[in-house]
Formats: C-alpha cells, structure tokens, sequence
C-alpha cells in the first residue's frame, strides 16, 4: 500500500523530469525567442511566464532563463519579476491535467504504449526525434504514476480514518500548511506533492479544505529550492528567487486568514460551471491562489524591484557581473550573455587603445583597464566552457563559435597593447604617426557601436581599414628594405619601424575580427588567406 504510493509518486516524478527535458530541448532557442519578444508591460511579462512554463512544464527553467535574459540586458528586472508571476500561475496546468485526465479516463491504457514508443524513440533516434521520444515517454510515465498512486490511495482508504486528520480551522490550517510544506521538501517536487493531494482527494482520504490548505503549504515549501539555490549563486539568481520567495509567502500569509472566502468562491465558480468533482475544484483553488497573488502584488512590482536591488546590491566586476553559471545549461541565453558581456570588454579595450595609439595617454594610464579585460575575457571564456550549445539550434552553435573567435582576438589585442616599444616607435616615428592618427581615428565608430551608441556593426569600415594598413605595410617593406640596401636608414631603425607597422597591422586586424565576430553572427565567413586567418 505504502509502496504502492511511493511508486507511484516515483514513476510520475521520472515521467516529469523526461517530458519536461524533452520539451524544452524540443522548444529551445523557440521558447527564448517568444519569451523576450512578448515580454513588454506588465500583464505581457506575465503572460509570457505563463505561457512558457505551460508549455515546459518546470517553473525553474524559466527562471534560469530570466535570470539569463536580465543579465544579458534583454529584459529589465522588473519585467523578470512579473515573469516570476507568471511561472507561478503556470504550474497549476498539470493540476488541471491531472484531475480532468487522469482520474477520468483509462489513460493507463494508452499510456503504456505511449512509454514504449517513446522509449525506443530516445534509444534509436536522435536530435528532435530523439526529444519528441523523450516528451512520449515521460507523458505515458506521468499517467502510470498517476494510476499507480490513485490504487495505492484506494487502499489507503480502508486503513486510515479521515477524522483522526487536522480540521481546515484556525489552529488544523497551520498544521495542514506545515506538512505541505514538509511534503514539498521532501519530494523536491510541488508538482509531485500536488499531484498526490489530487489522489488522496479523489480517493476520499482527505476534504477539499484539508487539501487546499496542503496546497497552500506546498506553494510555500516549493521555495525551499530557491532557498537552496541562492547559496553561492550570481546576484540576478539571488535576486530572482527572492522574487519567488516573496510570492509564494506573501500570497500564502494573506490567503490564509482569507481561506474560508477562498475556498466558497472556488466551489461557487465550480457550481456555476456545474463542476461537482472535488479534484477539479482543487485545481480550480489553486489556480485562483496564483491569480490573486499576481493580482495582489502586481501594483508593488517596482517597489519590489527597488527593495530588491537594495538588498541584494551588484558586487564584482562591473564587466562579468552578469556572467552566472547557473544559466549555462541554457545555451542560448547563456551565449547571449557572454556575447553582451564580451562586447563591454571590447568597449574597454578599444577605447583604450585609441588614447595609447594615438599618444593621449601612456600605458601606466591604460595598464588596469587592459589587466582588467584580460581578467574579464579569461573569465568568459571560462564561462562558455560550461556551454554546449551543439544540441541547440544552428544559430545558436553559430553564435557561440562567434563569441569564441571574438575573446581570442581580444586576447592578442590586450597582449599588443602591452608591447610598449611598438607603441613608442609608432607614437614617435612621424609617418607611422600620421598612419596611425588617420586610420585609427575611425575607431571611434567602433566604439560608439560597442556603447550601444549606434545600430550598425561598423564591420566593412574597420575591415576598409585593415586592409588599407595591410597594403601600406606590404609596400613599405619593400622600400624600407631597399633604402636600408642602399645605406640611406639605419638597419636597426629599419627593422624597428618594419616590427612597429607589422604590430599596427596585427592590431587593425584583430580589431576588425573581433567586431565581425561580435556584429555578423549568421554571415557567411570571409575567406582569408591562411596568413591572415
């Protein structure tokens, strides 16, 4: 009997964690991009956290990526928290599902061949047919365990005696609250603890107060997770599940002195909908929790927001803050961030630059901020390596080898700058100065496009220029190489100024790659001759 429960509640959780991986390996780079494109107002960010977390079943995955898109800056915090919101709202649909299905109908019948089809599937096919298995199989799962755990409640009922339970008043209300809470803790899972209130209800092992009050304590035990999260986790991951905890408290505090009238509006919608079922109704108490908790704290959600901010302020440096690790496992968002976080690095640097080149400043001046970047750029690469974007879209995979090309010609641009002879003799030596002032001058175009100042990559100017230096260099050799034949310079300052116009070339150049690499995510590569690759 017991085991039965317990088994149960097992082949549901198991059939969960594969439907939910399957759909969002199914949806993907697609579920990012509807996620920011609806987001705007209010009630859009909301709706867009409903709708994903319907759609992925797991509440969590669109907080991680939340937490990426704020980072990334696609969307502000205050939008992340009516996201939030909304996730909350999302995951009473398998309340739905599971008292309108699967206590209805045989699906156990179906669901058997749905967990083998699906099996096969993941075991022989691969990429999305491989995830459409994966979503077969965990949903045929899912209703294995739900016909499981409703027979093992069926016996529950001739061995436990309902009036030994806490009544839903005053006093049973905080014991019923607390072993929701204890329920969420243990499974890690409200989805599981829901579910299996649904059968304890269904069944007749508990009252329809008896399992809206669990329900209440499983919304707030669910915030344990987040508790959890936030031990050593990234300022937007800390600040995100602050958000999630404040919902799901605030609205269970407020709910809970309010239960009664609760409770009789959810049975009167029922009655009006001629809805007599009790499980249906709980799922029905649930959903009208979630709402009125977005209806109570959506007009505080700026003030949350501040509070928030002040609480939990941003620390580190201001050029990685928003790499957090615990968005990596969501590719795109992932390599979104890192891509925003490596276009401020090249804002540093090539602002930089510019002062050293063109004499305005001295490397002593410059030497933090190049130190610095290489810090940075170290650090986000250390951060993409804990991204596999290989079984996310094209684009993506795209977009996170873009990324990776720009942090190594950031890498050997850092390093140039730290060459101080090259720089004296370009700064000091009039033709390669007037070379230097005329080219490069152009740089600031580049780095109004790095500030977000202006719309267009500037890729087909810095590329102009670096083959323009390129042609110089080449026909200067020559005719440095022959003055120097002929005894008219110095062989030492004719090798300095050849290694000082080859340094400015290197520079250009790794200039007009990074700013490819970071503007033209899904052009086709240049083709380069070897030497220039």
């Amino acid at each position: 009997m017991i085991a039965q429960v317990l088994g149960g509640i097992g082949i549901f959780l198991i059939g969960m964690i594969l439907m939910t991986d399957g759909l969002k390996s199914l949806g993907g780079d697609a579920l990012r991009r509807a996620l920011t494109r609806f987001t705007g107002g209010t009630v859009q960010s909301i709706i867009s956290g409903f709708a994903v977390t319907s759609l992925v079943q797991a509440s969590s995955a669109t907080i991680l990526a939340t937490i990426g898109f704020v980072s990334a800056g696609l969307i502000t915090f205050t939008q992340a928290i009516a996201i939030v919101f909304g996730a909350n709202l999302g995951t009473t649909t398998i309340g739905w599902l599971v008292s309108l299905l699967g206590f209805k109908f045989h699906v156990e019948l179906v669901a058997m061949p749905m967990a083998g089809i699906g099996a096969l599937m993941m075991l022989l096919a691969r990429g999305r047919k491989a995830s459409a298995g994966m979503v077969i199989a965990g949903f045929g799962l899912l209703f294995i365990g739900i016909a499981t755990l409703q027979s093992g409640m069926k016996h529950l009922t001739d061995n436990v005696d309902i009036t030994t339970f806490p009544d839903a008043g005053w006093y049973g209300r905080v014991v019923l609250i607390a072993v929701g809470i204890l329920m969420t803790i243990l499974m890690q899972s409200s989805t599981a603890a829901l579910v299996t209130t649904l059968a304890a209800l269904y069944t007749g092992n508990l009252t329809l107060a008896q399992a809206a009050a669990l329900v209440i304590g499983q919304s707030i035990g669910k915030t344990s997770t987040a508790v959890i999260a936030t031990i050593g986790a990234s300022v937007q991951a800390r600040r995100a599940a602050l958000v999630h905890i404040i919902f799901n408290c605030v609205t269970g505090f407020v709910v809970y002195f309010l239960f009664a009238p609760f409770l009789n509006t959810t049975t009167w919608l029922c009655s009006l909908a001629g809805i007599h079922d009790p499980s249906v109704a709980l799922s029905g108490f649930f959903t009208l929790y979630n709402l009125f908790g977005i209806v109570l704290l959506s007009p505080f959600i700026s003030h949350i927001g501040a509070l928030i901010e002040r609480y939990i302020p941003e620390r580190g440096s201001a050029l990685t803050r928003n790499l957090d690790d615990s968005v990596t496992k969501v590719a795109p968002v992932a390599v979104e961030t890192a891509r925003r976080t490596v276009i401020g690095i090249a804002a540093l640097v090539m602002g930089s630059l510019r002062r050293l080149v063109l004499a305005e400043v001295t490397y002593r001046d410059i030497a933090d901020d190049i130190e610095g970047a290489q810090t940075a750029l170290a650090e986000t690469g250390r951060f993409l390596g804990k991204v596999s974007s290989e079984s996310a879209s094209a684009e993506v995979h795209h977009q996170h080898i873009s990324v990776l090309h720009a942090i190594d010609h950031l890498e050997r641009l850092t390093d140039a700058c730290k060459e101080i002879e090259e720089v004296r003799t370009v700064a000091h030596i009039e033709e390669l100065r007037a070379i230097a002032l005329e080219k490069l001058d152009q740089l600031d175009d580049v780095v109004k496009w790095l500030q977000g100042r202006s719309f267009e990559p500037p890729v087909r100017i810095v590329e102009a220029m670096s083959r323009s230096i390129a042609g110089i260099r080449q026909t200067q050799r020559v005719e440095v190489l022959e003055l120097t034949a002929r005894g008219g310079i110095d062989p030492n300052l004719a090798m300095g100024k050849l290694e000082a116009m080859r340094w400015l070339d290197r520079l250009v150049y790794h200039i007009w790659r990074a700013v490819y690499h970071l503007g033209d995510r899904l052009q086709e590569q240049v083709q380069l001759p070897r030497d220039r690759r």
